[in-house]
Parts: structure tokens; C-alpha cells; sequence
């Protein structure tokens, strides 16, 4: 499958959210390397225990296991839609952002959403890395790929509400600062958040207003 051909099925059918899917990691991959060997289980998604059309998903994992996770609420009736917004470092540098494994899990991906048939109202979860914001850099041969999250990378909240979504589960470690940033604002239009680490059931949670990235 060409990279062209994967960003398709990722991009498929008549889903309110594939309009978000970004293009930058299928126009940069490479999957050539003996070095980013991925392997995919079914992952533990028990925070939800069937889908829930008022309820999009922020799946912010580290690395290509936010892909497997969304496959795996795929299968449940969620359709994923990737947000990594990473480049791939330049020749003979080194990377913040671990972005090959991502583009191989995508095209791996694409092969189990062939697969599968979502409904047209089928809520989303938005794939995330959550190494996005490595900002460190040793010296000046490394490669700063690190990227945020911004307004115009997710719909408004106009658009989740004008579409019966509700609410929004965040998976992860915690809810990084570009995500606070962004859906503070949500929560005055009436969107609730919850939080989960992935194994506790998701609690409501009020994020605080960030004055600053």
C-alpha cells in the first residue's frame, strides 16, 4: 500500500470528522528501516464499555500506541483520526520525535480500517503522540520536530455540539498543556471533559485556563 493509498483509507467514507485527518506523516514516510519494526496487540480500552455517540475520545499516548489503542475503539464504533503533525528529521540528524513508527503504524492501520465499516454519526478519538512536545535538544545536530496541538487542528466545539457530541474522554498521563489550552475555552460552550490514565474509570475533570504556550 502506497502512502497516497493509506491516507485514503484513513480519510474514507462519509465520517463528520475525516476532514481532521493530517496528511504529514503519509507525505513523509518511510517505513524502509529494519529499525522501526512496530507489533500491535488489542489494547486495554475498558475505561469505555460500549460506544457512546455523545463522546469523542482524545487517545494522548506515547508514540504509534495511541494508533493501536484507537484501532482497538475502532472496533467498537469509534473512527480514529490521527492529529500527528510531526516531520522526519534531516539526513544525518537526530530526531526529538520518534516519527517513522508512526508512519509505519499508520500504514499498518490502514489495512484494519479496509476492514471495518463505521457509521456515518460514528463518534471520533483523535490520535495523538504524546512525546509531541519534546522540546530538549543535546546539540545542534538534533532535529526539532516537536510539534503542539492547535485550535485549528480539532473542530470547534460549535462543531462537536452541532454533531450530538457532548463530551470528551482524554486518555493519557495527564492532559498536556496544548490540549488545555484549546478546550478550556470548550467547557463556556457546555462541552464536559473527562480524564482517564487509561486503566481507572474517567472522572470529570474543569480545565484550567493557560496563559501561556
Amino acid at each position: 500500500m502506497t502512502n497516497r493509498e493509506a491516507y485514503e483509507v484513513w480519510t474514507s467514507g462519509n465520517s463528520k470528522w475525516v476532514n481532521w485527518v493530517r496528511p504529514v506523516p503519509f507525505v513523509m514516510y518511510d517505513c524502509s528501516s529494519e529499525d522501526h519494526i512496530i507489533s500491535f496487540d488489542t489494547a486495554d480500552v475498558s475505561y469505555v464499555d460500549e460506544l457512546m455517540k455523545d463522546t469523542a475520545i482524545i487517545v494522548d499516548r506515547c508514540g504509534y500506541s495511541s494508533i493501536n489503542e484507537g484501532l482497538t475503539l475502532a472496533g467498537l464504533g469509534w473512527r480514529p483520526i490521527p492529529l500527528f503533525n510531526g516531520t522526519n528529521e534531516q539526513k544525518g540528524a537526530m530526531a526529538l520525535v520518534d516519527i517513522h513508527c508512526i508512519e509505519c503504524a499508520l500504514l499498518w492501520g490502514a489495512e484494519v480500517i479496509k476492514t471495518l465499516l463505521f457509521e456515518d454519526d460514528a463518534p471520533p478519538a483523535f490520535l495523538l503522540d504524546s512525546n509531541r512536545l519534546h522540546r530538549y535538544k543535546m546539540s545542534t545536530s538534533v532535529f526539532d520536530n516537536s510539534w503542539d496541538l492547535y485550535n485549528q487542528d480539532i473542530p470547534s466545539p460549535e462543531y462537536f455540539l452541532d454533531n450530538g457530541i457532548d463530551k470528551i474522554i482524554i486518555v493519557g498521563e495527564k492532559i498536556q498543556k496544548d490540549l488545555r489550552i484549546i478546550f478550556h475555552s470548550f467547557q463556556k460552550k457546555g462541552i464536559k471533559f473527562y480524564f482517564t490514565d487509561g486503566y481507572n474509570e474517567p472522572e470529570e475533570v474543569r480545565i484550567k485556563k493557560v496563559l501561556f504556550r
